[in-house]
């Protein structure tokens, strides 16, 4: 006590801050016991925290700290005090020195926890901040703390939520990082603001845990002290500026609740980039309540219980809301929604409402009480609603544990059908779409099915596993989905209609035959037989368009074919597929000529199909293949089978006659579509200069009804035959194109002939009058043409003769010329010819003129068969007409018919020698001669 003896409080001042510069505190309680007025707690405890240095170990001064609280130890030697450089000091001199020291506040500037008097946690902290932003030796704080954390709240609070935090960035978790956190910096932070850095640490780089350690360590410990008053200033500053994502009556009534909520929100938005690691938080993390506090404080004792179940609750229903927005359809993401599903079911006691698989069957039958969950809208799927207290999709409980659960297994039977969704578009399919966007997703999963196909697939699986996701029951009945409160994906779509779809699937997969016998063979069938007659039409039809080539051993035509083939045998009375037999056919042989439509595009069976006029592309075909009217019967055959394939064949000249008569019966489509293939090829053949050929086709095809057999298709008197007889009258007007070698007389003459009778045949097949006179006109034109050819072979023949009689009397080696008898002889048989003709001309001059009228009413009563009974004769108001006769039925040779003395004339020759005759007098008639045996 001698050593502090004669100083003065000014003294004893300058003493406590040379301790402590010195870094020798251990006298300061002593010093204070001696000087109690002049050195306050308050004073001594601003002279620390000013002249200490902050590098010091706390271990050497926080004893003297609690000295100065509880008051010194009675063992202290007073001779350890060195007061030399004080005690030397004047008092003016001491207390000069003493005004000027400048003593640090206790309280932090930043600092407003802590209360007037409580002295001690000012300093503290104070201190801490000292060290921090003085040396940056942290651990140092730490130090500091740990003596008197269990004396003052406060410090421990700050002690785990500032603290702890800030060693276990810097110090024990990224050791590494090229910047380290201040203690200034980080108490800064508003909760959201220090989440989002927390959180945000973590990578899928780095190890999977990490996200884990962090919400135990890090943010656990850092929303321990969220009830700090500096804490809840800054983060309502920040709220002014930012919209949570809950709406305000949902969000937690607890500071505490608060800020887990942000985490969730976290949790559900990070869950969008990075799905492994949120899923694995999910998975190895218990919630609010499976926090790291580093031992210095039991979560429970700061957490009722109501807090904690509404902890657990909305830790739960972020768990749900992260399965619902993930837009992950990988495998892993899928197995993850699961892990987390199980995971909150079993944290909330509810793992009786998951759905189980057992390897008996596939699929169970789900059966649960969905509540609300079918009412919600399309909202409660949006993100900013998954979070929502009052979303039955996602609040926790045994209908949304169960729903979710029916979704996932959904979800999986998907991915193993190779169509993998959302949850979200999923959920949606399910609650909130009609019946035509659920037959669209229906359709689009059978599509990408059928379209990848997979070696062993078991499609009586597929099938079950399709009728499963309709109604979520083992045994589909309509019943059962009227009357169950859990639907499936596709619960709006009929059974019948998932099951046509379904036929159709397995069309498209070329699993025929197990179609056959699940739609055809099966008791009691799925479909009826019309249905399943409509799918496969369906089916034929969709391969047939789809197809490049109208071979049906290729493509998409051999799919159809199959299919025609392996169906057709289960319908035989299917009117349907006895014309789509036809209509293959018909392709298949078009596929063998080379065929391009309009601007380039070649063609494809489709066209067929799409086209106005199928029989029009014949005409194509013909125009494009060189000789291939020589194809007659191919060519037949693909005509017959586009009118039995019910497809339309009407032309401009089908639809109505010039003379007003009605379509052809539908029953007699095929002769009027063969009789316009002739007409084609035979315009194809005269187009070719192959004359010979298309009269070789009107002869043999195109016969006048009467003279064909009873059996032929053209016999039917009521098909009115608008289009053979002008393919006969186009070829009775074909003329030989110039060439440099003419033809012969005798080939031209033959010819003619032939043209001639073409046009004689035209009159016979005309059906309506109003052709005639034209028909006859060109008849007169070659008759007249015939006149000048057999003048011609007749000058021929007179000068051949002729020069034969010169050759052969005079010419000949060693003969003499003729006599003057025999000379005289020559020339009386020459003008007797010549009179004799001359005669048979003015003979010929006297007869009366019938006129062309007359030819035509003769024509026209001579083929009265092929006239429409609608004809009205008046149109012929001429007289005299002989009647002409016309073959028996009764008759065997339909080609001739008997003459006036007995003897058997073809008709040909009739109507020849009537035409012919008719113009010969209609001929004199115009010179005005008076016909003979007028009564």
């Amino acid at each position: 006590m001698t050593v502090l003896a004669g100083l003065s409080g000014a003294h004893a001042i300058l003493l406590a801050t040379q301790l402590c510069a010195t870094g020798n505190v251990a006298p300061l309680p002593h010093l204070q016991a001696q000087f109690p007025g002049c050195l306050p707690l308050e004073r001594l405890l601003r002279i620390i925290l000013s002249f200490l240095p902050e590098s010091i170990e706390p271990q050497t001064y926080t004893s003297v700290l609690e000295q100065l609280v509880e008051g010194p130890s009675s063992d202290f030697a007073a001779g350890d005090i060195d007061v030399s450089a004080t005690q030397s000091l004047p008092e003016a001199v001491a207390r000069k020195r003493v005004r000027k020291l400048r003593l640090l506040p206790l309280r932090y500037h930043d600092d407003e926890d802590s209360g007037p008097s409580d002295l001690l946690t000012q300093f503290l902290i104070h201190r801490a901040h000292r060290i921090d932003f003085e040396t940056g030796l942290q651990p140092l704080i730490l130090d500091l703390l740990l003596p008197f954390y269990h004396r003052s709240p406060r410090v421990r609070t700050w002690l785990i939520s500032s603290i702890l935090p800030l060693l276990r960035l810097n110090y024990e978790y990224y050791p590494s990082q090229d910047e380290t956190f201040s203690l200034d910096t980080l108490e800064s932070l508003d909760d959201q603001t220090a989440i989002n850095i927390f959180l945000s640490m973590t990578s899928p780089q780095k190890d999977k845990m990490d996200m884990v350690r962090n919400l135990r360590g890090l943010v656990g410990a850092w929303i321990y002290g969220g009830n700090r008053s500096k804490r809840r200033r800054l983060n309502e500053a920040a709220n002014q500026s930012a919209i949570s994502l809950p709406e305000d009556n949902d969000r937690p009534k607890t500071t505490t609740g608060v800020v887990w909520q942000q985490v969730n929100e976290w949790l559900l938005s990070h869950s969008l980039v990075d799905h492994e690691n949120v899923v694995n938080a999910y998975t190895q993390w218990r919630g609010p309540e499976d926090v790291d506090l580093g031992g210095y404080e039991e979560e429970s004792q700061h957490l009722s219980q109501d807090e904690r179940t509404d902890l657990r609750t909305r830790y739960g229903q972020s768990g749900l809301a992260v399965i619902y927005a993930s837009p992950d359809t990988s495998r892993s993401a899928l197995e993850g929604s699961i892990q987390i599903l199980t995971h909150v079911a079993e944290l909330l006691g509810l793992e009786e409402s998951l759905l189980a698989v057992s390897e008996d069957s596939p699929v169970p039958a789900v059966t649960f009480d969905a509540g609300e969950i079918p009412s919600t809208s399309r909202v409660s799927l949006l993100q900013n609603a998954l979070l929502s207290n009052s979303n039955p999709l996602t609040r926790p409980s045994a209908s949304s544990i169960s729903f979710l659960s029916a979704i996932l297994l959904s979800l999986q039977v998907l991915d193993n059908l190779g169509y993998p969704i959302p949850c979200r578009q999923a959920a949606n399919l399910c609650l909130h779409s009609n019946d035509e966007m659920q037959l669209l997703e229906l359709r689009t999963t059978l599509s990408s099915i059928a379209q990848h196909p997979k070696s062993g697939r078991n499609w009586q699986k597929i099938r079950q596993q399709l009728l499963w996701l309709r109604d979520w029951q083992r045994e589909s009945s309509e019943q059962t989905a009227k009357h169950s409160t859990c639907h499936g994906l596709f619960w709006n779509i009929s059974r019948d209609v998932v099951e046509i779809e379904i036929l159709r699937a397995l069309l498209e997969a070329r699993e025929y035959q197990l179609a056959v016998d699940i739609y055809t063979k099966a008791s009691p069938a799925p479909l009826s037989p019309a249905q399943v007659e409509q799918a496969v039409k369906d089916a034929i039809f969709t391969a047939y368009d789809n197809a490049s080539n109208g071979n049906r051993t290729r493509g998409g035509m051999k799919k159809a074919f199959d299919i025609l083939q392996a169906f057709r045998p289960h319908f035989p009375g299917s009117i349907s597929f006895q014309q789509i037999q036809s209509l293959i056919s018909a392709t298949h042989a078009l596929s063998f000529y080379s065929l391009t439509l309009q601007h380039g595009v070649p063609f494809q069976p489709v066209s067929i199909r799409v086209h106005s006029d199928p029989l029009s592309l014949i005409e194509k075909v013909l125009d494009q293949n060189p000789r291939s009217y020589t194809k007659l019967d191919d060519l037949l055959f693909i005509g017959r089978n586009l009118v039995e394939a019910g497809l339309p064949s009407s032309t401009a000249e089908d639809q109505s006659s010039p003379s007003g008569t009605a379509l052809s019966p539908p029953k007699d489509a095929v002769v009027t579509a063969e009789r316009r293939i002739m007409s084609l090829a035979i315009s194809s053949a005269l187009s070719a200069d192959d004359f010979g050929t298309a009269y070789s086709y009107i002869l043999t095809r195109l016969t006048p009804p009467s003279l064909l057999p009873t059996t032929s298709p053209l016999t039917n008197p009521d098909i009115k035959d608008d289009i053979s007889w002008r393919a006969v009258y186009n070829a009775g007007r074909y003329r030989a194109p110039a060439s440099p070698a003419a033809p012969s007389l005798q080939t031209q003459i033959t010819q003619l002939s032939q043209r001639m009778e073409l046009l004689s045949l035209a009159l016979t097949l005309v059906p309506y009058p109003d052709p005639l006179p034209e028909i006859l006109g060109a008849w007169r034109r070659c008759d007249e043409e015939m006149a000048v050819l057999r003048t011609r072979e007749s000058a021929e023949e007179e000068a051949w003769d002729a020069k034969g009689d010169t050759l052969t009397l005079s010419a000949v080696p060693g003969g003499f010329g003729p006599t003057d008898t025999e000379q005289d002889a020559f020339d009386t048989r020459r003008q007797h010819a010549a009179r004799i003709r001359a005669q048979r001309d003015r003979s010929h001059l006297e007869d009366a003129p019938m006129g062309l009228f007359e030819v035509a009413r003769g024509a026209a009563r001579a083929l009265q068969k092929n006239v429409n009974a609608n004809v009205n004769m008046h149109s012929f108001p001429l007289r005299g007409a002989q009647p002409h006769a016309h073959a028996d039925p009764n008759n065997d040779d339909d080609d001739l018919t008997p003459s006036s003395a007995g003897s058997r004339v073809r008709k040909r020759d009739v109507v020849s020698n009537m035409v012919t005759g008719g113009l010969a007098s209609g001929i004199g008639w115009v010179l005005g001669a008076q016909p003979v045996n007028r009564s």
